[in-house]
């Protein structure tokens, strides 16, 4: 009897975890801005996860932001569903006593970028500003229908040299920027290129300081352009 029990225990344990793992939202890192309240502004790492990204989630909340840091592995899901946990990710920020209310701003890095170019860009009800950082764009087979697609002003920034597994070359950002010239609507995505740049220019491990430096302030102004009270 006693051993049926501890099955039965187990069982339910593990039934938990499964609900858990289905029902629950991905982990996330908090940076509160000085005041202690901010606009919500939801920052998606990169492959290399979120533990390489704090330095510019730092930033960014010392831009007077509420900063919620996400891994951008959780996102980007064969078969769909990453739309949906970007959703209820923005829902939890907003509940929180940090945040201020109204819409958020959504910044992606590399694998990341991809999320949130493809996610948050077409969310105009939630968000007000995008910024995708050196993005994944290889899966992009037609820039100009992707392009069509975008709601919300998004900022894109990119190295020339950018040949990380051939996932996010600046050809294709291009492609992407052309057709958001050539739109007959607004234009709702920008690029900004820079010159001899490689991957990874805002990770906390970057050599390039200087173009962190300027990432991050264009980033911040970008921001402050779009995410306003108003």
């Amino acid at each position: 009897m006693k051993i049926l029990l501890r099955i039965a225990t187990a069982l339910l344990a593990f039934q938990a975890l499964v609900s858990w793992a289905g029902e629950g939202l991905p982990s996330q890192k908090e940076y509160e801005p000085k005041g202690g309240k901010g606009r919500v502004v939801i920052l998606v790492s990169g492959q290399t996860g979120p533990g390489n990204y704090a330095e510019l989630a730092k930033g960014i909340a010392d831009g007077g932001y509420y900063v919620v840091l996400v891994d951008g592995n959780d996102f980007w899901i064969k078969g769909g569903g990453g739309e949906s946990l970007l959703q209820g990710v923005i829902k939890r920020a907003q509940e929180s006593p940090h945040a201020v209310a109204g819409k958020v701003g959504v910044i992606g890095c590399s694998l990341g970028g991809a999320s949130v170019l493809t996610y948050a860009a077409r969310m105009p009800d939630t968000v007000a500003a995008v910024v995708a950082q050196y993005p994944l764009t290889s899966f992009i087979t037609d820039p100009g229908g992707f392009v069509g697609k975008i709601q919300v002003p998004t900022l894109l920034l990119a190295g020339t040299f950018d040949t990380y597994k051939g996932c996010c070359l600046i050809e294709k950002a291009r492609e992407m920027d052309g057709a958001a010239k050539a739109s007959a609507g607004p234009r709702l995505l920008e690029l900004h290129e820079y010159p001899g740049v490689d991957h990874g220019f805002s990770t906390d491990t970057s050599k390039r300081r200087d173009i962190m430096s300027d990432s991050l302030q264009r980033t911040i102004a970008h921001l402050r352009r779009y995410l306003t009270d108003s």
